[in-house]
């Protein structure tokens, strides 16, 4: 393969001479200037003499290429009575140069490209639902190493001395008929050691032989590269030996039962790592708003939830690392930015009217709520009308997943069971469903989910009771709005009524709501 780069672009309109790079053996080539890939599709934009100093390669059906013969030599590195003991071919064209491997299975043939990795087989339609390799019997090994290609059975055996039994399943998208058929012949061996990638393909069939052969099944950790062809071909194949002859059990990936297990729990989790949020009497409680579980923010009605949610969110945009999502049902995207706009300034401006009686325009209200939301890092989002309230799961992992939304609020929790028509009973199934899957999906993702609440008279959650039973930490909070002292009118009490990850209970502190500022703050 002979990569030519610095060269002059064949697309029109692009006048670099020198940011086209040409592969002459595949016939391909990348602009980096104007990032046109050659050849482009139909051949059109090009320059006149493009295909004279780019001449484009003849597509041909590899899969109708006539051959002339085979050879089992120079096969990936896999010496040629091995390929010939797997029925693996080079078979080559009517020139004498490479076309395509055969594999003959046991009841079809497999087919893949010499220099395209495409498959197809000899009598197409026919299921390919047997291990492929020769007919190895349990007399002779107690073990069968099991990989997910033809290749790395073939590399595999060589490498492990031509001494045990190795076979490879017909692809990584195995099914049950798949293991109905080759079962009885797999259960004549002791032990089954998969030798494959456990990527999402891989880890599929590996939980299927799992699944038929819970107690014998076992698997070789691949460490440098990704299959035995590839250590055999990078002369690593003594590597591999030794990890094959002492294969590690297998569990599911919700399972863990290893050494490494513990070393990489420890090394890689951080349980309910946490951002202060400048609250003295929170932090001190919790250390701040707490990731991996849900955070239960509880009051009766009118007691200003939201506006103590905003605080909250203020709070964790103040950490240049983070980024937060805001579901408020209550309320418009333009009320939640104007709050917003209004934390940064320092002034009411969460209407229209508030604004200009402030000496502020909206051109300076857009631009604070635009330097308050932090650009990206602010996220907020709805649910529609039709929306079932479990797609509330979907929406956040999507803003924690896509995002990176480390922080997600939601205000307030009862709106959703109203979106079920369901009925009492209906919305607290409802909620008690949503508050299990949350929680796991909190842990799963380690972001904080911070649900407000709001509890009946009595201080019981509305609806909701499974959901503050699945939170982690739960912060009840209180105001006196019929006293006629206006500062403890204006005064907003919390109290840590539950505290899983750091066991601190009681009085939390207090916020004072600034009525003309219309901001939440520590301390009168």
């Amino acid at each position: 393969m002979v990569e030519h780069t610095h060269q002059e672009c064949p697309f029109e309109g692009c006048k670099s001479s020198d940011a086209f790079a040409w592969n002459d053996r595949r016939n391909t080539g990348y602009c980096h200037s104007c990032a046109g890939r050659y050849p482009p599709p139909r051949m059109r934009g090009l320059k006149d003499w493009a295909t004279e100093r780019y001449p484009v390669k003849e597509k041909i059906d590899i899969k109708s290429v006539p051959t002339s013969g085979f050879t089992y030599d120079g096969i990936r590195g896999i010496d040629p009575d091995v390929c010939k003991k797997y029925g693996i071919q080079l078979q080559l064209g009517l020139d004498g140069n490479p076309v395509r491997y055969a594999f003959k299975h046991t009841e079809n043939v497999k087919y893949r490209g010499f220099e395209e990795k495409v498959f197809w087989t000899k009598e197409k339609g026919k299921p390919m639902d047997d291990l492929f390799g020769p007919e190895f019997n349990a007399g002779t090994s107690k073990k069968i190493f099991i990989t997910e290609g033809e290749f790395d059975a073939a590399s595999l055996y060589q490498i492990l001395g031509n001494t045990y039994p190795v076979k490879s399943l017909p692809s990584a998208s195995i099914g049950d008929k798949f293991v109905k058929k080759n079962y009885k012949y797999l259960s004549t061996f002791q032990d089954i050691i998969y030798a494959g990638e456990l990527d999402d393909a891989g880890r599929r069939a590996a939980e299927l032989l799992y699944a038929a052969f819970p107690k014998n099944f076992w698997y070789v950790p691949m460490s440098q590269y990704k299959d035995a062809n590839e250590f055999l071909m990078a002369g690593a194949g003594e590597t591999l030996k030794w990890a094959a002859v002492k294969p590690q059990r297998y569990t599911p990936d919700n399972f863990f039962c290893s050494d490494e297990a513990v070393d990489n729990a420890i090394r890689k989790e951080n349980p309910y790592s946490y951002v202060p949020t400048g609250h003295s009497g929170i932090d001190e409680k919790c250390r701040g708003l707490v990731k991996g579980g849900l955070t239960f923010i509880k009051a009766p009605r009118g007691m200003g939830k939201t506006e103590v949610a905003r605080f909250f969110e203020m709070a964790m945009l103040a950490d240049p690392d983070e980024r937060i999502a805001l579901l408020h049902m209550e309320e418009m995207k333009s009320t939640t930015y104007r709050a917003m706009a209004t934390y940064e300034l320092g002034v009411n401006v969460r209407t229209k009217d508030d604004a200009r009686d402030n000496g502020v325009s909206e051109e300076e209200v857009i631009k604070a709520a635009q330097k308050a939301t932090k650009a990206e890092r602010t996220i907020i989002f709805e649910m529609r009308v039709h929306d079932d309230p479990m797609k509330l799961l979907e929406y956040v992992r999507m803003a924690a997943s896509v995002y990176g939304a480390g922080y997600l609020f939601i205000d307030h929790v009862q709106r959703l069971a109203y979106l079920s028509n369901a009925g009492v009973d209906g919305a607290t199934s409802t909620l008690t469903s949503l508050g299990a899957q949350m929680a796991q999906l909190a842990k799963e993702l380690n972001i904080g989910v911070i649900f407000i609440s709001q509890v009946n008279d009595d201080g019981r959650t509305k609806y909701a009771g499974a959901l503050e039973e699945e939170a982690i930490i739960c912060i009840k909070i209180d105001r006196d709005v019929e006293s006629e002292d206006e500062v403890e009118q204006n005064t907003t009490h919390f109290v840590i009524d539950k505290n899983r990850p750091f066991a601190k209970l009681g009085d939390a502190g207090s916020l004072y709501y600034d009525t003309e500022t219309t901001i939440l703050r520590e301390g009168f």
